[in-house]
């Protein structure tokens, strides 16, 4: 009998952060979403590295956060990735 692995599937930071501004329309494609969400990192959290920062989260948090934000008429970057530190 083979034994069959479970895979944990994960999002990155970033990529929620993007998905959340394109469902809410605040931005209208996906890549430029990631990209600003990239720009304001740098530009507002000077001491501390992106590449850091950006890390996996669980899909099923990705998800609920994605249910719970994506859908905000305004949602405020810098606070999201404080949120998300």
């Amino acid at each position: 009998m083979r034994e069959r692995w479970r895979t944990a599937t994960t999002m990155r930071k970033s990529t929620v952060i993007a998905t959340c501004l394109v469902n809410s329309n605040m931005i209208g494609d996906f890549e430029d979403a990631e990209h600003i969400v990239r720009r304001i990192f740098t530009e507002e959290f000077l001491d501390l590295s992106f590449d850091d920062w950006e890390r996996d989260i669980d899909d099923s948090i990705a998800q609920n956060i994605i249910r719970n934000v994506g859908t905000a008429s305004r949602i405020n970057v810098v606070q999201f990735i404080e949120d998300l530190r």
